[in-house]
C-alpha cells in the first residue's frame, strides 16, 4: 500500500515492459533534496505532477512502491552539488567520474548520497524507503564492487 497515494496514473508501456532500466543523472533538488534513481521515475507518471509536489518525499517512495525497477545506471560523472533543477552555475558542478549500478534503487540511491556528502537518513525518501523496508540504506551493510579506471 502506498504512503499517500492508494494508485497513480502510470504510463501502460512502463507496466508491460519485461524489463526496465532506470538511467537517471545525479544532481541537487530543491524540493526533494536529490533527485536520483527513486525520484527520476516521477518521468514516467502521466497526469499533472505538479500535484505530487505538495507532499513529494512520501509520493517518491509511492512511486517506487508502484513501478518496479530491475536496473539502475546512476550517471553520477558530474554531479550538480547546489541549486538544482533549475540554476546552477559552473561552481555547483563536480565531477565524480562515478557510475552507480544496481538492482535496488534505495540502495542505489543511498550509497550515491555519499556523493553529495549526505547521508540516507537525511534525504527524507530515503528515510522513508528504510522504515518501509524498501532497501538497504547503511552503506556499511551494502555489497559495494568499485572499479577505478
Amino acid at each position: 500500500a502506498g504512503l499517500v497515494y492508494k494508485s497513480l496514473p502510470v504510463y501502460g508501456d512502463i507496466m508491460d515492459a519485461d524489463f526496465l532500466i532506470n538511467m537517471p543523472i545525479a544532481k541537487h533538488h530543491g524540493s526533494s533534496t536529490l533527485t536520483l534513481s527513486m525520484k527520476n521515475l516521477m518521468g514516467v507518471l502521466g497526469g499533472e505532477r505538479g500535484v505530487y509536489h505538495w507532499d513529494l518525499h512520501p509520493a517518491i517512495v509511492d512511486f517506487n512502491k508502484a513501478v518496479k525497477t530491475d536496473l539502475v545506471i546512476l550517471d553520477a560523472t558530474r554531479i550538480l552539488t547546489a541549486h538544482g533543477p533549475n540554476g546552477g552555475g559552473p561552481e555547483d558542478i563536480r565531477e565524480t567520474r562515478t557510475i552507480v549500478m544496481g538492482t535496488n534503487p534505495v540502495t542505489v540511491d543511498a550509497w550515491a548520497a555519499s556523493l553529495f556528502g549526505m547521508t540516507p537518513q537525511s534525504i527524507g525518501y530515503l528515510a522513508l524507503a528504510a522504515r518501509e523496508g524498501m532497501g538497504e540504506t547503511n552503506p556499511s551493510a551494502m555489497n559495494i564492487i568499485s572499479k577505478t579506471v
